[in-house]
């Protein structure tokens, strides 16, 4: 059986919501074509059991349903709710800003590109740039480019936009399956320590990071396994003697507004797959491990004795996963060339060195690009809408797609066009992308 028709025996009853999965628990060995299908579960000891039909309470009906609370879900929740659609967040964590704050991945990347006429200007604005102007504003934030920022700061500045938008939130929550008629998402079930639950929604955003809902929900997609690594923080830094008889250099990172703390960045090994809980699981250990070894030799280091280890990222640095076949795949060639899109929802800079026709391009020289608002829309399921990291692009793109920057842009357009849709009452494809652009333009962003 196919996930969408799992998934499509979803009845949404008057009280409650109910599957057809059967009502008695039995384990089985997989055999044949059932070992094969690895697409609904990864099943290391060949068995499965059967979980018995229950009545699920519904715990909301909601305008707009934002999964997901890193900078495209704050982003997305944000700019839903501004355009008065009632909007629920839900975030796993007790925390908003996702590998920006909990992942200790400190700096908003590309905020800066080069223009047609070669002059480096900022591009980014919008909900992300207010978020990097009050956390400027608090003398938490440093450097104008690229800024980086205190992860409590920005936690705290994240959850009073959330506040103030009038979002409603829900931490300590994880989505668990979709609710599907026909090709149109109804909702999510959600699990929590208030046990299992569903959410019921005109439109639905994924921003999981990993393209969780558009997996459940049967669409299409690629995955990309990259390096995952785990980041850090280290105190004291403002202690460290480098005239002490001995004293060498180390790998101490880089700084950031506490003038005694610097974060430091592991790359971590390569071609890492993040959708396996076990490989996961193993590289946290490990990567743990690493980072306190790595900080004893540091400390009995001559000149770096008062050093100590801050805190380790909450969050393992995914870097990338499940990647969307949307309406629109966009490609390094759009990102070089000032390719301009009716349909354009933000722009997004460069921060690293790009290969471009076998030619090492420099952040430095590289253009501002413009996202296009079909490459968030998926192709198969209605009313679901993607943000951040795992929306349509080519793999060649990646290191410019899955940062925060963009992140944030990609999340403002979602979630004004989600806004818009209920508004209009209309799907999310069939919005008038003019209206969708006006939208943005008056929440603040910029089209080029």
């Amino acid at each position: 059986m196919k996930r969408r028709d799992f998934v499509s025996r979803v009845i949404i009853t008057g009280g409650a919501v109910s599957l057809g999965i059967g009502c008695r628990r039995k384990i089985e060995p997989l055999s044949g074509e059932k070992e094969k299908n690895t697409d609904l579960l990864n099943k290391p000891t060949g068995r499965t059991i059967k979980e018995p039909e229950k009545q699920i309470p519904i715990l909301a009906e909601t305008d707009v349903l934002v999964i997901g609370g890193g900078p495209a879900g704050t982003a997305a929740a944000v700019a839903a709710s501004r355009t008065g659609a009632e909007t629920y967040l839900v975030e796993r964590y007790n925390h908003l800003g996702g590998l920006w704050t909990g992942g200790l991945v400190l700096p908003l990347l590309s905020t800066h590109a080069v223009d047609k006429n070669k002059n480096r200007k900022q591009v980014i604005f919008g909900i992300g740039g207010e978020m990097s102007k009050r956390l400027t504003d608090l003398g938490m934030s440093i450097n104008e480019v690229n800024p980086v920022v205190d992860p409590e700061a920005a936690k705290y500045v994240l959850e009073e936009m959330i506040r103030e938008s009038g979002v409603k939130m829900l931490y300590h929550t994880w989505a668990s399956n979709v609710i599907i008629e026909g090709n149109t998402i109804k909702g999510v079930f959600v699990e929590s320590k208030s046990g299992r639950m569903a959410i019921l929604a005109k439109v639905v955003i994924d921003c999981t990071g990993d393209g969780d809902i558009f997996h459940l929900a049967g669409d299409n997609y690629d995955v990309m396994n990259y390096a995952i690594g785990l980041n850090h923080r280290l105190g004291n830094i403002d202690r460290i003697d480098s005239k002490k008889p001995g004293y060498v250099k180390m790998n101490i990172g880089g700084p950031t507004p506490l003038k005694s703390v610097n974060w430091v960045n592991m790359w971590g090994k390569e071609n890492q797959d993040a959708l396996d809980v076990t490989n996961l699981s193993k590289l946290q250990m490990d990567y743990r491990k690493e980072i306190w070894e790595n900080v004893q030799k540091i400390r009995q280091t001559p000149g770096y004795e008062e050093v100590f280890l801050l805190d380790t990222a909450s969050q393992l640095g995914v870097r990338m996963s499940r990647i969307l076949d949307g309406e629109y795949r966009l490609s390094l060639e759009d990102t070089m060339t000032f390719k301009s899109f009716n349909d354009v929802i933000g722009i997004s800079g460069a921060w690293t060195t790009m290969l471009y026709k076998g030619k090492k391009i420099p952040s430095k020289e590289r253009p501002f690009w413009q996202i296009p608002y079909r490459s968030l829309i998926p192709k198969k399921t209605d009313n679901l809408l993607v943000a951040g990291r795992c929306f349509c692009f080519e793999r060649e793109l990646v290191e410019d797609t899955r940062i925060i920057g963009t992140c944030l842009v990609t999340g403002h357009g979602a979630g004004a066009a989600a806004g818009l849709a209920v508004k209009e009452r209309k799907s999310v494809k069939d919005i008038d992308v003019r209206k969708l652009k006006d939208l943005l333009v008056q929440q603040g962003a910029w089209l080029g």
